[in-house]
């Protein structure tokens, strides 16, 4: 893995992007993958500095984790709702 500097030479910033992406992948899982993915990819360029990878690539996992288990909970309560409905459950009687 090599640090590519910016092309004018100038040293690379550091970002709370990484951290942020770890945070919001608890918050707002879809942020959080989106934002990792963001600093890896500036990281990658040599925009902003390595040493938060870690932190970036934990936000990336998390985020996209969640995400998922996320969508199978609305999915299953949409199932549990439609079946509860269709078996003929009535909240008025």
């Amino acid at each position: 893995m090599s640090n590519v500097t910016p092309q004018n030479n100038q040293p690379a910033s550091d970002s709370a992007l990484p951290v942020l992406s770890l945070v919001f992948a608890f918050l707002i899982p879809i942020a959080g993958a989106i934002m990792g993915h963001i600093a890896l990819g500036q990281m990658n360029k040599g925009q902003i500095v390595e040493t938060n990878r870690s932190l970036a690539k934990a936000g990336v996992i998390l985020g996209w984790i969640f995400t998922g288990l996320t969508v199978l909970a609305i999915a299953f309560y949409a199932v549990l709702i439609v079946w509860i409905f269709e078996s003929g459950y009535d909240p008025y009687m």
